[in-house]
């Protein structure tokens, strides 16, 4: 570190900082004190690549023991990978410096005079995340020296240490094909990822050469990129969900550097054993068992135990290369130590109770170790506080040594160079779409050391964010001023409702959430009178305010007598005994509505039962033939950008196709049984075979614990009951998504054929497929029009209506079933109305937390709504606060019941209230709320907001004061 400079270098890096200063926004030219941060802060919305963004910064003098600037620093955001600084700190003080994790291996039976071992060996692991293949060999070559030569039995793996959750809660399904979103397993190597390496080394309109690191059979690699010319790399890797198939696709270039990339697989555990297992064989070690198999070992001594480097070394290679796998399986190491179990939830609590000792208790969350989860929030101010507390620790010097160092090392490498934070800030950075954030500590030119945290939530583009940063780092470095930091005003309210709404806003339980507010009236300078503002122009993550969007653009470019059809053909007409030689094919074109025994669906929905009529209605007695499903309308992603894979068993995560059935799930009721012990009852809507059920859950004694779980096999159709559900409670129900909606929809259809009296085939199949030439159509079924589907969307808030008519946009306005169409159509009508397109959407419902949208913008959409002709059917969807829908039981008996015309929005850690409210002297108003972070229950976002809205309904705005 060099805190002070000589003369010469002063004025070398005055000028070096005068050339650096051209690069950044003009917040970085300000002067080089503590209070200028603040300044620095609100100036951001000056940028316009830097608008919207939301900043929290904190610093702490650690050699003097005060604050320096705080501004939103109570407040909580999303951490991105400054949350490592938490996994990291724990385990220093948990485990030690010099802990080391252990792979031990074990045998059964017994080694003859030969060398061979007759029995099985078995491998443990103990969560080392940096076992190499190179490890591997060496303790291959260990167990040569041991005196095996061969194994004629299995080769086993144990990886009990850790729990069977492979991955972080909320982390995106979209992701799991990369190396930074790898599997968490007790028994690892190559960080449970494969890479893989394309070299463009043969003529154009060939394959590249391919290459995988570790070989392994226990993938499937499909190359399917062929060599173009020039220098491009437009290669592409998936790895479709719950299979260990990799598909590459694309192109690259004759001239390109080889492409590489990092893969994931399914059940990473069974792929290490693989890797080992070619280690036996490469030192003369063979196994006469093909299979590799899981076992947990309940005693014995290992044969041999390998340990990793030490943890000081572990993490070094965690926080400066920022690694996400590092970081997890360290977390559940904490848990399996210091709670008993090797678990996401277990390292957390572990975790907490280190944090406790750094004097904070509450007030944050953490679901993971590595801040992949957008469900993490924490302060500035708790970080900064953490950092503080470290110092105090004898394990500073190595937690500190860990971190990047400014334009040295790691993630800060290409960054401050040549200015005082060089070899200066030593700072853990963190980045995903829409978060940035440093924290760290560095020296000032007075010698005092300064613990910082900068947290940059609602980033559109990275690089005003990192240039914000590295200011702030670099003002740090230079200089130091006690100099109180103020918080200058961003928004201007109206003094009546400032005095009535700010006070609701600032309750305790607020503390650490983040409020974007805007009320204004339609009946003022044509709806543009803004009465209240709040952090308008802040993006948030809206959740199924997003749904506001869709909704308005549906109305005004499909209108709102619109109607979806599906179609029904068939391949050949039926003869003169009414069987069909051929096939019967259903044409869908994305109707939410379509439903077949759903108790939970749209009134006077679609009834696919229709068709059976049809056909029975055409003499139909017999299909030899084929039920094909033509979804081809829409494109085959099926979840929406961003979805978190621990959601996609649920109803409201449904998957997506032009041809789906009961909204895409399937719908369990269950009620206790008859008496103690009985099966728990259960019955599913439709009746179907198209998903299998296995009902483990018994019925318990009434007051005991309810520990009742419905759960869907991930990629699979079966559906499987655990659990205790004890007598007296009330019978519910649980939708489940199926996967291949249109296949479940086929498959509907030929029950209720045969349930009708048509015959159908032996042979016949439910398969996918186009409507192929020639064929007639017969029949055709035209959905409620788009008002009425709108009303049931809004009202229930329901997702898969949402993404359906998303979809539709696309295919009917830019010849796309997609998403990324639909959005285009979005975008392109919302500008076109006067809403600012600075905004990130993702998908149609808001489920995606990489949504970010301002309240501003939402409001947008409420005003110019109210002077389209379509506004009645747009106002008549929305939930009626104490009426029905989502706010059915919420603001009775206030002057918001009956009122309150809004739509809501609710994921873990965001809550949003957007729509229009009358108030006491007959003034409409438009009005959008969206809160996001931590709080202690999730009610206490909707009490707010329902004060908020029913202190708006109250006021008299003519006479200034709210009335009695």
């Amino acid at each position: 570190m060099r805190p002070f400079r000589n003369a010469v270098g002063k004025l070398l890096f005055s000028l070096l900082l005068a050339l650096h200063m051209l690069t950044l926004p003009a917040y970085a030219q300000s002067n080089p004190t503590a209070a200028s941060i603040d300044r620095l802060v609100t100036q951001l919305s000056q940028n316009p690549e830097s608008a919207g963004i939301r900043a929290g910064v904190a610093v702490y003098n650690t050699t003097k023991g005060e604050w320096i600037d705080q501004h939103n620093a109570e407040k909580t955001f999303v951490p991105a990978s400054n949350l490592k600084l938490l996994v990291t700190a724990a385990a220093l003080d948990m485990l030690g410096p010099d802990y080391r994790f252990a792979t031990e291996i074990h045998t059964t039976g017994h080694i003859t005079p030969k060398g061979v071992l007759q029995g099985d060996l078995i491998l443990k692991g103990y969560g080392d995340p940096s076992l190499t293949e190179e490890e591997m060999r060496a303790i291959s070559v260990e167990l040569k020296a041991k005196g095996i030569t061969s194994i004629h039995g299995r080769l086993l793996i144990d990886e009990s240490y850790f729990d069977n959750v492979r991955l972080g809660e909320g982390w995106m399904w979209d992701d799991e094909p990369y190396g930074y979103s790898a599997q968490i397993s007790a028994f690892a190597v190559h960080k449970n990822m494969s890479t893989i390496t394309l070299k463009p080394d043969k003529p154009v309109g060939q394959a590249p050469s391919l290459s995988v690191e570790p070989s392994s059979k226990y993938i499937t690699v499909q190359n399917r990129v062929t060599i173009a010319e020039g220098t491009e790399q437009n290669a592409q890797i998936d790895r479709p969900r719950g299979t260990n198939t990799v598909i590459l696709t694309g192109t690259l270039g004759k001239d390109a550097e080889p492409y590489k990339d990092d893969v994931t697989m399914e059940d990473p555990a069974l792929f290490a054993g693989d890797v080992f297992k070619q280690a036996l064989a490469t030192n003369g070690i063979l196994v006469s068992s093909n299979n590799i198999e899981k076992t947990t070992l309940s005693s014995g001594s290992p044969l041999v135990t390998h340990h990793s480097e030490p943890l000081r070394d572990i993490i070094t290679e965690l926080n400066k290369e920022s690694d996400n796998f590092y970081a997890e399986m360290l977390m559940k190491t904490l848990g399996a130590v210091a709670k008993n179990k090797g678990s996401f939830n277990a390292g957390a609590d572990a975790i907490a109770d280190f944090m406790v000792k750094a004097g904070i208790a509450d007030g944050y969350r953490q679901v993971d170790g590595s801040g992949l989860s957008r469900l993490d929030l924490i302060s500035p101010q708790q970080l900064v506080e953490l950092l503080a507390y470290v110092q105090t620790r004898e394990y500073r010097e190595d937690f500190e040594r860990s971190l990047p160092i400014a334009g040295v090392d790691g993630t800060l490498k290409n960054r401050m160079k040549d200015t005082p934070a060089e070899n200066n800030v030593h700072a853990k950075t963190g980045s995903m779409s829409g978060v940035h954030t440093l924290s760290g500590y560095t020296i000032a030119a007075n010698g005092n050391k300064l613990a910082f945290s900068v947290f940059l939530n609602g980033v559109r583009s990275t690089k005003p964010a990192a240039a914000f940063e590295d200011a702030v780092a670099i003002l740090l470095s230079s200089s130091l001023s006690q100099e109180a930091a103020e918080n200058p005003a961003t928004d201007s309210p109206s003094s009546t409702l400032a005095t009535l709404l700010n006070p609701i806003l600032e309750q305790e339980s607020m503390r650490g959430v983040a409020i974007g507010m805007i009320v204004g009236s339609l009946e003022r300078q044509d709806g543009e009178e803004i009465l209240y503002a709040k952090n308008v122009d802040t993006l948030l993550t809206p959740a199924s305010n997003m749904k506001l969007l869709t909704s308005a653009v549906a109305l005004r470019e499909l209108g709102p007598d619109y109607t979806f059809k599906t179609e029904l053909y068939v391949s050949s007409l039926p003869d003169k005994h009414g069987v069909i030689h051929g096939d019967i094919i259903i044409k869908g074109y994305g109707d939410p509505t379509l439903q077949a025994d759903d108790p939970s669906g749209i009134k006077g929905g679609t009834e696919l039962s229709r068709f059976v009529q049809a056909l029975l209605g055409k003499g139909v007695t017999r299909i030899d033939g084929r039920i094909i499903v033509d979804e081809s309308q829409y494109d085959a992603k099926r979840l929406g950008t961003g979805w978190a894979w621990d959601d996609e068993s649920y109803g409201y995560n449904a998957q997506i196709s032009a041809l789906a059935v009961n909204r895409g799930a399937v719908r369990l009721d269950y009620q206790p049984g008859a008496h103690e012990g009985a099966p728990v009852t259960m019955a599913l809507h439709p009746k179907t075979s198209y998903v299998q059920v296995s009902n483990e859950a018994k019925t318990t004694p009434a007051g005991t614990e309810n520990t009742f779980k419905v759960e869907r096999e991930r990629g699979k159709n079966s559906i499987r009951l655990t659990g205790n559900l004890p007598l007296g409670e009330t019978p519910d129900y649980e939708r489940i998504a199926v996967e291949d909606p249109a296949l479940y929809t086929g498959t509907v259809l030929k029950e209720a054929m045969e349930q009708g009296g048509i015959k159908i085939s032996k042979q016949s199949e439910v398969q996918k497929g186009l409507v192929p030439s020639g064929s007639r159509k017969i029949f055709e079924l035209q959905s409620s029009p788009l008002h009425n589907i709108l009303v049931y969307g809004n009202k229930n808030s329901d997702n898969f209506y949402m993404e359906m008519l998303l979809k539709r946009l696309g295919a009917d306005k830019k010849g796309a079933g997609s998403a990324e169409a639909g959005i285009e159509v979005v975008q392109k009508n919302l500008q076109e109305n006067g809403t600012n397109p600075a905004f990130d959407m993702v998908d149609g419902s808001g489920l995606s937390r990489y949504n970010q949208i301002s309240v501003r913008q939402v409001s947008s959409v409420l005003t110019s709504m109210s002077r389209h002709p379509s506004f009645e059917h747009f106002y008549r969807s929305l939930p009626i606060a104490g009426v029905d829908g989502t706010l059915k039981n919420r603001m009775k008996q206030t002057e918001a019941e009956n009122n309150v015309h809004a739509k809501t929005g609710t994921l873990q850690g965001v809550s949003s209230l957007s729509g229009y409210v009358t108030t006491k002297d007959n003034e409409r108003l438009y009005f959008s709320i969206i809160m996001n972070g931590y709080t202690s229950a999730s009610k206490n976002f909707t009490d707010v907001q329902d004060q908020l809205t029913s202190a708006l309904a109250n006021v008299s705005l003519a006479s200034g004061v709210a009335a009695d």
